[in-house]
C-alpha cells in the first residue's frame, strides 16, 4: 500500500465497516489522530476524557474517583475489585455490545475479559494481554536482541546472592540498578557507592536485579514502528526523549517528553543504522506473535548506537509522532496499527533518513507534578506560564480543577513548535524556569 495516509485510511475505513471504534487508553486525547474516521465513536481512558468531538463519546476513569494517578505504578489490573472499576468495565461492555472492534493503547487483563466476554459482536485490535506481557520483560527482550546481533546496554543478571559482584562493578563508576519490568524510568536506580547499594538493592520476587554501568552522557533516541507481519515493518521518526528533568518529573529517570527537532542532526549514518536495527527487530516480534505498533529505545554512546528496550504498545510520543504524520500526509503510527490488526496491506515507507530531510519543529513536554501530597487546581498556572513560552502551540492531558492530582501523576502535556532539549536531561530554560516558579509557589496543598 502506498505510504500516503488518505490511502491507509481509505483502507482502514473499508474494512472496518460498520464497525464501532472504540479506544481504551491511558489518556483520552491520544486517539485524537483517529478523529477523522467515521467508525471512532467512543473514548475510554484512565486519565483525561477525550472532549474534542462531540460526536465521540468520552469517559475518564479519574471522573469517578476525583483522582488522577501516577500511570507508572497504576495499574488497573490490580484494581479490579474496585467500585470505579466495575463502573468502567460496564461502560466498555455497553460500548461493544453491537458491532465493533476495541484499540487499546495497552493490552491488559482487564481488558482481554472484556474481549472475550465480547467475542461475538467486538474485533480486538491488540494482543492477547498475558501475550504482550511477555514483551515486558526486560531481560528476556535485550537477551533476545542481542542474540540478533544489535549492541545493547551491558546489563549483568546478579541473584540477591550475588550482591558482592555489584559492588565490584561500581568500582569502575556508579551503576544502575533496574527490575525486569519497569515503565517511564520506575524501577531504576543510580548508585554511586557500596552504601547506597546495599541500602537501595531491591529484594523481589525473581530474587536477582539487573546492573549495568551508568553511560554519562548518552543521547536518548526513541523510534515508533509497525509490525504488519513476518517480513513488513515501517519505522516513523525518531525523537530524541526527555528524560529525568527534575521540573518536569520527580523520578530521576522519568519520562518527561520528546523532541522531533533535536534529531535531526544525527548522522546519515546513524539514521540508517536505526532504521535497520528497529526493522530487525520489528521481524523477531512477529516470529514471536507480533502484530501492529511498537517502540524501541536506543542510547547514542561514544558513537555507538545501543539497545535499551522495546515498548511493545503505544507511547507517551506516539500522539506528536502521529501529528507530525498526519501533516506529511504520511499514514500515522495509530492508523498503521489498525491496519495492520486487520491484516491489510502493508505500506511502503521511503527510507527513514530521506524523511528526516524535511525539517520539523516540534517537541512536547509532559508536567508531573513532584509534590508530595494529592494537590487539585495545579494546572491552571501551569498552563498560564507555558503559553507565554516562544513556540507554544497547545496543551492535552490537563488535569481538570476538580481532579486531585497525585504525587508523580502528569498534570499536562504541552507540545510547541520548537526544539526544547539539546540532550535529553535538559529542557529550555524559559520552559523549566516556568514551571519551576508554579511549584515554588505551591509547595504542598
Amino acid at each position: 500500500m502506498k505510504f500516503e495516509r488518505h490511502a491507509v485510511r481509505s483502507a482502514v475505513i473499508d474494512a472496518l465497516g460498520c464497525r464501532e471504534l472504540v479506544w481504551a487508553g491511558i489518556r483520552g486525547d491520544d486517539v485524537e489522530p483517529l478523529s477523522d474516521l467515521p467508525q471512532l465513536q467512543a473514548s475510554f481512558s484512565i486519565i483525561n476524557a477525550y472532549d474534542r468531538r462531540a460526536s465521540v463519546q468520552g469517559i475518564a476513569y479519574e471522573e469517578l474517583t476525583k483522582r488522577r494517578v501516577d500511570l507508572e505504578v497504576w495499574d488497573i489490573d490490580e484494581q479490579l475489585d474496585a467500585p470505579a472499576t466495575r463502573t468502567f468495565r460496564q461502560g466498555l461492555l455497553k460500548a461493544l455490545s453491537g458491532p465493533s472492534a476495541l484499540l487499546p493503547y495497552r493490552p491488559s487483563r482487564f481488558l482481554s475479559a472484556i474481549v472475550f466476554a465480547r467475542r461475538r459482536s467486538c474485533v480486538n485490535l491488540g494482543l492477547f494481554g498475558a501475550l504482550q506481557s511477555a514483551f515486558e520483560h526486560k531481560p528476556w527482550v535485550e537477551t533476545s536482541v542481542a542474540d540478533l546481533g544489535i549492541p545493547v546496554v551491558p546489563w549483568v543478571y546478579l541473584a540477591d546472592e550475588e550482591q558482592r559482584d555489584a559492588e565490584r562493578l561500581l568500582a569502575a563508576g556508579p551503576v544502575l540498578l533496574r527490575r525486569s519490568r519497569t515503565s517511564g524510568g520506575e524501577g531504576i536506580l543510580k548508585v554511586e557507592s557500596i552504601e547506597e547499594l546495599q541500602k537501595l538493592w531491591p529484594h523481589l520476587p525473581e530474587a536477582f536485579m539487573c546492573v549495568a554501568p551508568f553511560l554519562k552522557g548518552a543521547l536518548p533516541i526513541n523510534v515508533g514502528a509497525t509490525v504488519w507481519g513476518p517480513e513488513a515493518v515501517s519505522v516513523h521518526r525518531p525523537s530524541l526523549q526527555l528524560i529525568g528533568i527534575p521540573e518536569l518529573v520527580g523520578r530521576p529517570f522519568g519520562y518527561c517528553g520528546n523532541d522531533f527537532t533535536a534529531v535531526l542532526d544525527l548522522e546519515r549514518a546513524h539514521v540508517e543504522t536505526i532504521e535497520e536495527r528497529v526493522k530487525t527487530i520489528g521481524r523477531w516480534l512477529a516470529r514471536h506473535g507480533y502484530l501492529g505498533t511498537f517502540g524501541v529505545d536506543f542510547l547514542l554512546h561514544d558513537g555507538e548506537l545501543l539497545f535499551t528496550e522495546i515498548n511493545a504498545r503505544f507511547q507517551g510520543s506516539t500522539h506528536l509522532s502521529s501529528q507530525l504524520s498526519i501533516e506529511a500526509d504520511e499514514p500515522c503510527l495509530m492508523l498503521e496499527h489498525i491496519a495492520a490488526s486487520l491484516r491489510l496491506e502493508p505500506t511502503e515507507p521511503p527510507p527513514l533518513y530521506q524523511r528526516m530531510r524535511e525539517r520539523v519543529d516540534k517537541s512536547h513536554v509532559v508536567v508531573h507534578w513532584t509534590g508530595t501530597s494529592a494537590c487539585a487546581g495545579l494546572a491552571a498556572p501551569v498552563l498560564d506560564r507555558l503559553r507565554e513560552v516562544p513556540g507554544y502551540a497547545r496543551a492535552e492531558v490537563v488535569a481538570g480543577p476538580d481532579i486531585a492530582v497525585e504525587p508523580g501523576a502528569a498534570v499536562l502535556r504541552a507540545t510547541f513548535a520548537r526544539s526544547v532539549t539539546t540532550d535529553g536531561y535538559s529542557v529550555a530554560p524559559v520552559i523549566a524556569e516556568s514551571v519551576a516558579k508554579v511549584w515554588k509557589e505551591n509547595p504542598t496543598c
